[in-house]
């Protein structure tokens, strides 16, 4: 954080509360007022600890790939209207350059990187087509539907618009890290931005994705603990497998919404009173009933 800080004032911005980057929190801020986003009435007391981690992991594990639900198919539905609106909101305030990475690796080192990039109006992105998950690319899948929006010859997907737009409004706002704190501190900035419909199928695409990487099967041993650092079946960070891509909705403890459908009708509902760890450490989710 401290870099961080460095960093605003080598660019002659003053820090605002909480470390935010004023530029970022005012857009984040107009996008807000501009379509009444409501404030969600939860706070997030801790970071992401090794077991509520694991529950999120195990969640995301049995969880069940049906694109074709029709609770899931609304939920994400909501997701791409609401992220390409966030997209437009961004290049109509801010005027920045999206470019799509053509390197090696990941585009950026560190968020702080990022940030800096950002600060100079311009961002490079991670292309979908050279990397989703683990799987072969699934063209049903709705983070994988063109937009119609080209940027140097590249017509991108849902899925790299989401990737711009929860750069912006999830990591940089605050300067959270990539590792798995920073993500999951990006997901909770980044769903206060959204519907509650909206909210539970990002969830998946982050949370869910992000614990998995982190905390998954693949990293504990045969009595079920991770692996830490020095211990022979521990793996580095940027050699852990992404997580298979689902199109799910995960439990409601895991995202603090309650999808439903009722007469017809897909409705969601923020729960009262849910916290993002304490729902966790009071419920079993491994065998929680998912949406699917």
């Amino acid at each position: 954080m401290n870099k961080l800080k460095e960093l605003v004032k080598a660019y002659h911005i003053k820090t605002l509360k909480n470390d935010t980057y004023p530029l970022l929190n005012k857009l984040k801020t107009d996008y807000k007022n501009t379509y009444k986003i409501p404030h969600y009435n939860f706070v997030y007391r801790e970071r992401m600890t090794f077991s509520v981690g694991m529950k999120i992991a195990d969640a995301y594990e049995v969880g069940v790939n049906n694109p074709q639900s029709k609770v899931v198919k609304v939920a994400y539905k909501a997701l791409a209207k609401e992220i390409l609106q966030q997209f437009y909101f961004i290049i109509r305030e801010m005027d920045i350059e999206f470019e799509p990475y053509d390197g090696q690796g990941e585009p950026y080192e560190n968020s702080l990187e990022m940030v800096k990039d950002i600060y100079n109006y311009h961002m490079y992105f991670f292309k979908t087509t050279n990397g989703f998950g683990k799987d072969v690319l699934d063209f049903n899948n709705p983070m994988l539907q063109n937009t119609g929006i080209c940027i140097k010859g590249y017509e991108l997907l849902v899925n790299d618009v989401f990737r711009i737009v929860h750069d912006i409004f999830g990591h940089a706002t605050y300067g959270y890290s990539f590792g798995p704190i920073g993500e999951d501190l990006a997901w909770v900035t980044h769903i206060r931005m959204l519907s509650p419909l909206a909210r539970a199928a990002m969830t998946t695409e982050t949370r869910g994705q992000n614990c998995w990487v982190n905390f998954g099967k693949h990293l504990r041993d045969k009595n079920n603990e991770l692996y830490t650092k020095g211990n022979y079946g521990w793996v580095p960070p940027a050699e852990r497998p992404f997580a298979a891509q689902k199109i799910m909705l995960l439990p409601k403890e895991v995202s603090g919404v309650d999808v439903f459908e009722k007469d017809g009708q897909v409705q969601a509902v923020i729960i009262d009173n849910w916290d993002p760890f304490l729902s966790l450490t009071l419920k079993n989710i491994n065998n929680h009933e998912h949406i699917s």
